[in-house]
């Protein structure tokens, strides 16, 4: 069919080329030439359609320009270096784009800690009708562990104990965002019960006295202000999920579980380099015996900079936010 339309040998060349070698073998001047070449082609086709010419020269012209939109409108491939673009643009954007969301998720953690927490202060009892007995045993490890006078956590463990301490994490993150896939079913009481658990947890700690609640505090909150950030935007990853399950708005069900989906995993796989950092801080840092002033004050820094990074990192000059909406307007739609 190609012998019959020799008008359009240069454009076939150009496309061979491509699909070879790719774009990036391609001079200046190629790129800009395969860009008239197709514009020409969208125009011929359009034109013999409109006029109803015979339909082998509408089916080649068809074919052409399909090829050629599947590398025209496809986004550039970034490979590695796109790492950095991931760190420095996608991730914070992502957790901004969908801020209601992240809050939701934030209140369904962090209110039910805070209540519960003043439960158990006001009344310990209920430290044993809402957790199991491993906890309310663990609660009393965790009083003598912070009367231990010197670091309870040899530098010979701290290898294991950082493995171990991102596996756990993952798993927690991972089942609350995965749980978007439930309608949010299981990422609500995921994320209420994880809350729970923690104000019970270190209230009753807390009850032992001011200096074991503020040791354990110390210990908490370097790690803990990137660690249960990370949990809260898993939660919010699975909200992401859900709520384009259950609101999809104009597009298919399907299609806007696709968009979101993306959205999604931006958002866990920032959520995993969170938690090998809170890993890191909590295996190496948190458990040295050192001063507890030291302690906060590393915790108000790593605070303020996770949430600088999220809040302002990335931020689109007014240049582009005006047009990147134009960019998606303009994107035409594939030939059929």
């Amino acid at each position: 069919m190609a012998a019959e339309y020799p008008e359009w040998q240069r454009l076939r060349e150009i496309l061979a080329r491509i699909k070879a070698e790719g774009f990036d073998r391609l001079t200046a001047d190629e790129i800009i030439e395969f860009g008239k070449w197709y514009r020409r082609a969208s125009v011929e086709l359009s034109f013999q359609r409109s006029r109803g010419a015979d339909a082998t020269r509408v089916a080649f012209l068809n074919d052409l320009v399909g090829q050629c939109y599947a590398y025209v409108y496809t986004a550039p491939r970034r490979p590695w270096p796109s790492v950095a673009h991931f760190f420095a643009a996608d991730f914070p954007r992502t957790f901004r784009k969908h801020a209601i969301l992240m809050t939701l998720a934030a209140l369904l953690f962090f209110v039910p800690a805070i209540i519960s927490f003043a439960i158990t202060w006001h009344d310990k009892s209920l430290a044993a009708q809402v957790l199991p007995k491993p906890f309310i045993d663990a609660i009393d490890e965790l009083v003598e562990r912070h009367h231990t006078p010197h670091d309870w956590l040899p530098a010979l463990q701290r290898i294991s104990s950082f493995s171990l301490i991102s596996t756990n994490n993952i798993k927690i993150t991972f089942l609350a965002f995965a749980g978007g896939m439930t309608a949010g079913v299981v990422t609500v009481p995921l994320l209420i019960s994880n809350g729970v658990m923690l104000g019970v947890v270190t209230a009753g700690v807390g009850l032992d006295g001011v200096r074991t609640a503020v040791n354990c505090w110390a210990f908490l909150v370097p790690h803990g202000v990137i660690e249960l950030s990370a949990i809260y935007i898993a939660g919010g990853a699975g909200f992401v999920l859900a709520y384009a399950l259950l609101v999809p708005g104009v597009y298919p069900r399907r299609v806007a579980l696709v968009r979101a989906g993306k959205d999604a995993f931006i958002l866990i796989v920032g959520v995993a380099a969170m938690l090998v950092v809170a890993a890191t801080v909590e295996s190496f840092f948190s458990p040295m015996n050192i001063p507890e002033v030291y302690k906060f004050s590393v915790a108000a820094v790593l605070f303020a900079l996770l949430y600088s990074y999220l809040l302002l990192v990335g931020r689109r000059t007014k240049e582009e936010e005006e047009k990147a909406p134009q960019d998606r307007l303009m994107t035409p739609l594939p030939p059929v």
